[in-house]
């Protein structure tokens, strides 16, 4: 048989192709796995399935080796450290109670601070800190016996980079919020792609960067610029929204052309489209 790519994602179809849900243990699926040049992943794949397909295939699309060995907030935080990636200071207490008896003795960080779960899209276990009765309030909303981070605060001017990789598709657009600590899309913040085209380049090549260093090529990042220096990394996000991306429509078309170019051997960002 000649060379051949292989979907397992119902969103596109290739040379060959399989349902999302096709089980890695079938001989015929195994045997396609292992003779494809590559593998476009199902959607939504979870660790265990992304685990068994990258054991099999030669090569597959997008690459998640980083978000499935650093999953959570807390372990990017240590991903972002080891690699040497400017970002905020931050301390990790293994769950709620850990962080109140470290408060008691004094922490590390003085008021204000960010406080964030370390899981939880839209802002939702991410808490603007200003004094130990909001910091009490702020763990009582969080799951008692998971980890959870503080972080220096940065500040933002109001507003925070979005930079979306898929495949070698590099996006950026500024979320502006309506003056309040969130500049999530879902809480009412804008998107403005025109305003400082300057920082958005910077914030594209520092993502590319990564990227390349990593292997990542699916991914929104939320980068900060409180100074003159580079981009702060704020988070990396997997599920990230797409109302910037040109709503569903948009996202679908974005990822048809980054399988397209990864199947011409550009899988990740190698400048900016």
């Amino acid at each position: 048989m000649a060379e051949y790519f292989l979907s397992m994602n119902q969103l596109v179809r290739l040379d060959e192709n399989l349902p999302n849900l096709a089980p890695p243990e079938d001989p015929e699926v195994v045997r396609l796995i292992r003779s494809a040049r590559g593998v476009v992943m199902p959607r939504g794949v979870s660790p265990k399935r992304y685990r068994q397909i990258t054991s099999m295939a030669r090569d597959w699309f997008p690459n998640l080796d980083i978000r499935f060995a650093y999953p959570g907030k807390t372990s990017q935080s240590l991903l972002f450290r080891r690699l040497r990636i400017r970002h905020p200071r931050t301390i990790v207490y293994p769950h709620p109670e850990g962080l109140m008896h470290a408060e008691y003795y004094g922490l590390p960080l003085e008021y204000p601070f960010v406080v964030k779960g370390d899981t939880g899209g839209g802002g939702s276990a991410v808490f603007p800190v200003t004094c130990r009765r909001e910091l009490v309030t702020a763990l009582h909303q969080l799951p008692a016996q998971d980890p959870l981070l503080i972080q220096q605060w940065v500040e933002h001017g109001g507003m925070d980079l979005r930079v979306v990789v898929i495949g070698a598709k590099v996006m950026s657009y500024f979320r502006v919020g309506g003056g309040d600590f969130y500049n999530n899309v879902c809480r009412g913040a804008s998107i403005r792609r025109e305003i400082f085209p300057e920082l958005q380049e910077a914030g594209k090549a520092a993502v590319t960067s990564f990227c390349q260093l990593t292997g990542l090529n699916l991914a929104g990042f939320d980068l900060m610029f409180p100074d003159c220096g580079p981009p702060v990394f704020i988070e990396i996000n997997y599920g990230f929204g797409r109302k910037g991306l040109g709503g569903t429509p948009g996202f679908r078309h974005l990822f048809r052309e980054a399988v397209d170019l990864w199947t011409q051997g550009i899988p990740y960002p190698v400048t900016v489209f």
